[in-house]
């Protein structure tokens, strides 16, 4: 674990992924599928290979759920996934602990989502 991760953690409580995003590992992932595939996808890796984790929501017509994740705390992610071509989809995640901080959980949380994900669906290299 980082200690600039620690150090933040002590009052973020969140993280997100984005395009725009300074931290490399916390950009944007894309993947060259339908936005049915990639949900599925996602959906039979939550319920089968993350262990602690249920989908609370789904809403496949927006392309969102929510995923709940118990633990010591609970921390819940919201993931979104965009039709960007036709086969052609992007992949955010939001990451959130309750309470004051974090110490870098939320960032490792995403990190592991994308680390499964990426070994059922290889994503697209820029």
């Amino acid at each position: 674990m980082s200690m600039a991760r620690i150090l933040t953690g002590l009052w973020k409580n969140s993280t997100e992924t984005g395009d725009k995003a300074k931290d490399p590992q916390l950009k944007t992932r894309y993947y060259k599928v339908s936005k049915r595939v990639l949900l599925e996808k996602i959906n039979f890796i939550v319920n089968n290979k993350l262990s602690g984790w249920n989908i609370t929501h789904l809403d496949t017509e927006r392309g969102e759920m929510l995923i709940e994740k118990k633990g010591m705390r609970r921390n819940q992610i919201v993931v979104t996934v965009y039709q960007v071509e036709p086969l052609r989809c992007s992949v955010d995640v939001v990451s959130a602990y309750e309470g004051l901080g974090d110490l870098g959980l939320s960032y490792f949380t995403v990190l592991k989502f994308f680390e499964v994900l990426n070994k059922e669906i290889a994503p697209e290299r820029k």
